[in-house]
């Protein structure tokens, strides 16, 4: 039932924003909805420009992380903005006109409402996703450790957001769309990334390629090769996520034919659940074929 945190919330904020409008009128959460949403065009427009801008970590010396501190920063007066020219218009709209003002209260004001529910749920499970990939990248990681397979089933559980992120993305529509706003979450995006790290590691690697399909998507992707370049490399050894993610060579490789759908598809927590189910604290001596 946990794992429905997130749209559990959603909900309640539905509800709520309904009893609000209907009793107190929709004009605030119409204004901050209508807000919100050219707060969200603006930033994915400059997000994905941005992206192709820096291309990687070294072609801007300030790392992903800091330059989405400034670009998240950067929102806040966008969305103030947007939110007064909204609340200007609305009531400029409705200005000696009381016949509007009747039709935007009661029953209809606590529907169009939602519409800023809709807004806000965007916001909502685009940053669990966020928390998500964050946490499961850095799972991954300590799964790549050589040191894993003597810690047997020693092993923490797999991250909760996780979890809430499935759930999220098992609403009709939603992952497709979320996968257009937020490019880090992207599931082709994150999941290239993550068999990124696997690829360099000998244990997590060797019971990756067990699986034919695995294989077959590893060659078409080049993630060994990826994983060799020295960008990615140090991006791997300073635990850089948002680099990785966003790294050209990561973002080429789901344009290969084919590529993009299976990581689409890829269920990267079956894989590594997995793993841990099969460590046993012996070493593994056999070498293993690239990926």
């Amino acid at each position: 039932m946990t794992d429905y945190l997130p749209i559990l919330l959603v909900a309640l904020f539905a509800v709520t924003s309904f009893i609000f409008a209907t009793t107190r009128g929709v004009v605030p959460i119409l204004t901050s909805g209508l807000g919100l949403l050219a707060t969200l065009v603006i930033g994915v427009f400059c997000l994905n420009l941005l992206i192709t801008i820096k291309g990687n970590s070294e072609v801007i010396g300030i790392s992903w992380p800091m330059t989405l501190t400034f670009f998240s920063v950067g929102l806040i007066p966008v969305l103030l903005f947007a939110r007064f020219i909204a609340k200007l218009l609305i009531l400029r709209l409705l200005r000696d006109n009381d016949n509007k003002r009747r039709w935007l209260g009661g029953f209809m004001g606590g529907c169009l409402s939602q519409f800023s529910v809709v807004i806000g749920a965007i916001f909502l499970f685009s940053g669990f996703r966020i928390a998500a990939t964050v946490e499961e990248l850095n799972y991954t990681a300590s799964l790549a450790r050589e040191q894993v397979v003597e810690m047997g089933g020693n092993i923490p559980a797999y991250p909760r957001s996780v979890g809430w992120r499935d759930k999220i993305e098992s609403i009709p529509f939603v992952a497709g769309l979320l996968d257009r706003i937020d490019p880090f979450s992207n599931r082709e995006y994150r999941n290239a990334a993550a068999l990124v790290m696997v690829a360099p590691a000998p244990s997590l690697r060797s019971y990756f390629i067990q699986d034919r399909n695995i294989i077959a998507l590893a060659r078409a992707g080049r993630f060994w090769d990826i994983s060799q370049d020295p960008s990615v490399a140090e991006m791997l050894r300073t635990q850089d996520r948002l680099g990785l993610v966003f790294h050209r060579k990561v973002r080429q490789s789901v344009l290969k034919g084919g590529v993009g759908e299976q990581l689409r598809e890829l269920q990267l927590r079956g894989y590594l659940e997995g793993f841990v189910d099969s460590l046993i604290p012996a070493s593994i001596g056999v070498e293993q074929p690239n990926l």
